[in-house]
């Protein structure tokens, strides 16, 4: 028996990845210039630099969103697991770029399912074509994993992404989660790490975070809920996790 809900959401995922196909060529103004790849110097006294989001923000007012001038590039979630498909990613990246944010996509790893499912979910969904950044993994629960099968899992994902996309991926996780269960591991690939305090994160063994996520009460006017705010590494600049030219 065909499950009417599942039916739908299929549809509404199918619909939003055709438009995200015809809609791929576009570039955000800010980041490409007469064809070539521009990124502005990086304002040393805002307070963040940029957002990440998923469904849970619901929609999104993009015209408001990039009249702050702080927020320079967006994560976006798209998927999660081997099914599941965020109902707002095609319509959050078409709209984020067109009023020139830089846009980067990741997905929610999880233990019930296998890494290649899971990797397949999300190239499948998250379309080279439109990736302005490095793909991201979010790692935030081991699951039915032991440490080992976690570290395992997140480096077959790697070599997954690096195959399609050209690139190792961002690593995104918690200060705790990362130094107990993937530190020193993954210190070579870029890291996005959540701490919410005052204090910088700190990564075991001479690691080195590449965005740190400093809030999740984030106010931003065009999103009408509490949002992740993130700050570069001051010794970098978003040149470091743009995705190669062709």
């Amino acid at each position: 028996m065909i499950n009417p809900a599942r039916h739908i959401c299929l549809i509404t995922s199918s619909v939003a990845l055709v438009l995200l196909m015809m809609l791929c060529s576009c570039h955000p103004e800010q980041a490409r210039v007469g064809g070539a790849r521009h990124v502005a110097p990086r304002d040393t006294s805002a307070a963040y630099d940029g957002i990440d989001i998923s469904s849970h923000q619901g929609e999104i007012d993009w015209a408001k969103v990039s009249s702050d001038k702080n927020i320079r590039f967006v994560y976006i979630k798209a998927t999660e697991g081997a099914t599941y498909h965020s109902p707002h990613y095609a319509l959050n990246v078409t709209q984020a770029r067109r009023h020139g944010l830089l846009v980067g996509s990741y997905h929610y790893l999880t233990s019930t399912s296998s890494v290649d499912q899971q990797f397949d979910n999300f190239s499948n969904f998250a379309l080279k074509s439109v990736q302005d950044l490095i793909p991201m993994l979010d790692v935030e629960v081991r699951g039915n994993w032991s440490r080992s099968q976690l570290i395992d899992s997140v480096f077959k994902f790697c070599e997954l992404v690096e195959g399609h996309y050209g690139v190792q991926p961002m690593i995104y996780s918690t200060m705790g989660f990362y130094n107990k269960n993937l530190a020193p591991h993954l210190n070579k690939n870029h890291l996005y790490i959540g701490r919410y305090s005052n204090s910088e994160p700190e990564i075991n063994w001479e690691g080195e975070y590449t965005i740190w996520q400093y809030s999740e009460t984030g106010i931003i006017p065009g999103i009408d809920a509490y949002v992740d705010l993130c700050r570069y590494n001051r010794d970098g600049w978003i040149d470091d996790i743009l995705m190669p030219q062709e």
